[in-house]
């Protein structure tokens, strides 16, 4: 690091000595080399806001009058413009609604309530899809899309190609306060449950799930609403067999996720097999620079009702990580699996650090857990089929379950706990 940090210095120093000198025109706000006119000046790019209202026409800018729909106003934004859309019902079409890579900084936000302010996303793949970092969207109900409501990945063009080229990855995406429902429409309940979801890219057991962070780092996911869709929120690295770079450092914190019937609440499944490194005297340890879901934050969400857990860390075949995530002070029940669940299926996957605190969780394991084979209702279930872990689990509140917490022989559990109307605080299972 300090090489680099050298280098960077010296390349500093270089550029600051090849530049001319420079002088500011008054009133342009233009810098232009020392000798040139006024003529030659150019104004500096200002930052704009466009409006979307029910009663506007998509022609113009949309900033001296309001444009009809979303699509046409981010035609019309450049990189840290604002897009308000006004109370009303934006029924998009034509998978218009893409916040491109060019658009960096871009803020979608009503002007009113999500509840009235809705992206009817019908016969479309995404309601909102971000490809560039440093967005927000805000403020929103997304609902009816065929795949994700909202989801933010990079651009497909940026995705790697080979076993060792660079991760793709955006970050510093905000999406707070929104309504994501009845979206994940492309799910076929005909076909095997692995491939209920032919459309979906990387995602065909689930559609994507409501709101997806794929490939995304250093984002915020707050306050929103996720409801009535396949699965809640997730955060991943790839799909399954595609590569595309870490979701790290995110904070997933006070949202409201329940009823999505199909899957879990919050899923933080490691998809990625460039994660963790399959050869050579470095087999086993984790590759952060290329993939991996590591150091997120999970923090004060309630997840109700799903068909999977209430919280879900897991890895699925070699080479994957979901590592050093917390998972701290939700409220967990009446999910169809575990409230907190981790799974890891497979030997040379990394699912260390994973730190699971102050959390309550009430009854859960509804339907069971068919990976491990138990049955009962059960707060915390534990699973790595091939590599010891350690794993801590402390001051949480587990009640009215049989099993408090089930944990398989690799699962080394540290930590104190408070269990209620639980019939077997601690469970070791045969992994079958």
């Amino acid at each position: 690091m300090l090489g680099v940090g050298k280098a960077a210095t010296r390349m500093g120093r270089k550029a600051l000595v090849s530049l001319p000198a420079v002088v500011l025109v008054a009133g342009t706000g233009a810098l232009l080399p020392l000798g040139a006119t006024v003529a030659d000046a150019s104004p500096m790019s200002a930052h704009v806001t466009l409006t979307v209202a029910t009663t506007g026409s998509d022609t113009g800018n949309c900033q001296s009058k309001a444009c009809k729909t979303l699509g046409y106003a981010l035609t019309q934004a450049a990189p840290n413009d604002t897009i308000l859309i006004r109370p009303g019902t934006y029924p998009e079409s034509g998978n218009v609604n893409v916040v491109g890579p060019n658009l960096t900084g871009l803020s979608i936000r009503s002007t009113g309530s999500a509840a009235r302010t809705v992206i009817d996303a019908t016969g479309d793949a995404n309601g909102i899809l971000v490809q560039a970092s440093g967005v927000s969207v805000t403020g929103l109900t997304v609902k009816n899309a065929q795949l994700e409501g909202i989801l933010a990945e990079p651009p497909l063009s940026s995705w790697p190609k080979t076993a060792t080229a660079a991760a793709a990855n955006i970050a510093h995406v905000t999406i707070a306060g929104n309504v994501v429902v009845n979206n994940d429409r492309a799910y076929d309940f005909a076909n095997p449950g692995d491939s209920a979801c032919p459309s979906s890219l990387t995602d065909a057991d689930d559609c994507g799930e409501g709101l997806h962070l794929l490939g995304v780092s250093w984002s915020k996911v707050t306050g929103n609403t996720v409801a009535h869709n396949v699965g809640g929120i997730m955060v991943t690295d790839g799909g399954f067999g595609i590569s595309v770079g870490p979701a790290a450092h995110n904070l997933v914190a006070f949202n409201r996720i329940s009823d999505n019937a199909f899957d879990c609440g919050i899923t933080l499944p490691g998809h990625d097999a460039r994660a963790v490194a399959k050869t050579g005297a470095d087999a086993g340890q984790p590759q952060p620079s290329l993939a991996g879901v590591y150091d997120n934050q999970i923090i004060h969400n309630v997840s109700t009702g799903n068909g999977g857990a209430g919280l879900l860390d897991a890895t699925p075949y070699p080479g994957t990580g979901a590592y050093d995530n917390t998972f701290t002070g939700n409220d967990v029940s009446g999910n169809g699996n575990a409230g907190f669940t981790l799974h890891s299926h497979a030997p040379l996957q990394d699912v260390s650090g994973i730190v699971v605190t102050g959390n309550r969780f009430g009854k859960n394991n509804l339907d069971g857990d068919p990976d491990t084979g138990v049955t009962p209702t059960t707060g915390i279930m534990l699973l790595s089929a091939f590599v010891p872990t350690s794993i801590t689990v402390s001051n949480n509140f587990v009640f009215n379950d049989v099993n408090g917490i089930a944990s398989n022989s690799n699962i080394t559990v540290s930590g104190h706990n408070a269990f209620v109307d639980v019939t077997n605080p601690s469970l070791s299972y045969t992994f079958p």
